[in-house]
């Protein structure tokens, strides 16, 4: 009877450790990320709205993640590829990814940033040309002394 009391109290202590061990994973700090938007997408009936890459920590570099705007709403979607599956299902599998929800946030909020300040540089960029098409029109229009 000793043996099976230590073998649960191993148990016990295994899954003690294994929980220390998640715990420690989740206060990991999450290394430090620069995004920045590649490509602007404004095709109509795309809801692909731009293509981001990713430094993270100056050592690793991610290409290809899409700022999608769906019926759900805005989300970021990770590098991927596509498959069928045996139903005959179009199935897409993501090449790489953070590995915990707070990376995940990080990354998902730096490409949103970048994402609204593309937004903004964008909407900026066509008032100014806006402006400038119509002041070229009104000294076209105004008599020339």
């Amino acid at each position: 009877m000793a043996a099976k009391k230590q073998n649960g109290s191993k148990a016990t202590t295994q899954k003690q450790n294994n929980a220390k061990e998640e715990s420690q994973k989740q206060k990991e700090p999450v290394p430090s990320i620069v995004a920045r938007i590649d490509r602007m997408i404004d095709r109509e009936g795309s809801s692909i709205k731009a293509i981001a890459s990713v430094n993270i920590g100056g050592a690793f570099a991610m290409h290809g993640i899409k700022v999608i705007d769906s019926y759900k709403g805005m989300f970021v979607s990770m590098p991927s590829e596509s498959y069928t599956d045996g139903d005959g299902n179009k199935q897409y599998k993501e090449i790489c990814h953070p590995i915990n929800g707070a990376a995940r946030n990080e990354l998902v909020q730096k490409v949103q940033e970048a994402y609204q300040q593309a937004l903004e540089e964008q909407q900026t960029a066509t008032e100014e040309e806006t402006q400038g098409e119509a002041e070229t029109e009104a000294e076209q229009l105004s008599p020339g002394m």
